[in-house]
């Protein structure tokens, strides 16, 4: 008696709403093959550094580039290549005076779009140096 009770339960709960199972199963597969297929993309980007300085002053850095490699998916990689296209760094220095600087490359100067994640920065560190213009003689004769 029990186990035709159980049976019955058994079959029951596999034959009742069979399309609304069938729905769920379907949309659960899709969600688990979009999650699962989702891939993330590496893209690097050279971005240019520009110094500015005091008047008078002139700033000697090395480098004058810095490269960022950075991933995400495809969608966000798109915002970030659109965001940097022509952007440059632009590192203020004009509260300095004549002085060799080593500083880490401010990533916060960066517009980095959500879901973007930098890997690397190369050169992580930037050596820069002020030093005061020279001022111009006349030429004589």
């Amino acid at each position: 008696m029990r186990i035709r009770r159980l049976r019955g339960m058994i079959k029951e709960f596999f034959t009742e709403n069979v399309s609304y199972k069938l729905v769920s199963l379907f949309i659960a597969l899709i969600l688990w093959t979009t999650i699962l297929g989702r891939r993330d993309f590496i893209y690097s980007r050279t971005i240019d550094l520009d110094f500015r300085a005091s008047p008078g002053f002139s700033v000697v850095a090395q480098p004058e580039q810095v490269r960022l490699r950075v991933s995400g998916t495809r969608s966000s990689l798109r915002r970030f290549m659109e965001a940097t296209a022509s952007q440059s760094l632009l590192i203020d220095l004009t509260s300095r005076g004549p002085s060799v600087i080593e500083m880490n490359v401010p990533l916060d100067k960066i517009d980095i779009p959500l879901g973007v994640k930098v890997l690397s920065v190369r050169p992580s560190v930037i050596r820069a140096e002020i030093v005061p213009l020279k001022p111009s003689t006349p030429e004589g004769p």
